[in-house]
């Protein structure tokens, strides 16, 4: 993934979405590339906490890998979206709920494309 590539894409994606609170891009590590959040949060713990999550294991389910997580707050919600190398973690806040199907196809679309 070519980080300089990807910088233009979550500004588009930031714009097609404008209830989007951030973007985080790390690798699948927790190692943070690129963070941009409206509010001061630790890009590296959101990272990481993620990278623990990627690592849950599902085969028995027998449906290939993990691809991604929508988690639902009181207050908000966080998506990731991973591919072999790298996630992406878009922010949305409480206002976001109805958005949180377009920010899913928007970081697919960075991610796998």
């Amino acid at each position: 993934m070519n980080i300089e590539e990807v910088g233009p894409k979550l500004a588009a994606a930031m714009d097609a979405v404008p209830v989007c609170e951030g973007l985080i891009l790390a690798k699948i590590s927790g190692e943070v590339l690129i963070g941009q959040t409206l509010t001061e949060l630790n890009h590296g713990e959101i990272a990481k906490s993620f990278s623990k999550l990627f690592e849950v294991d599902f085969s028995y389910l027998e449906r290939g890998k993990l691809q991604d997580y929508t988690i639902n707050l009181e207050n908000g919600s966080i998506i990731a979206v991973r591919n072999e190398d790298h996630m992406l973690i878009g922010l949305l806040g409480a206002d976001g709920k109805s958005s949180v199907g377009l920010l899913v196809r928007q970081l697919r679309n960075i991610m796998w494309k």
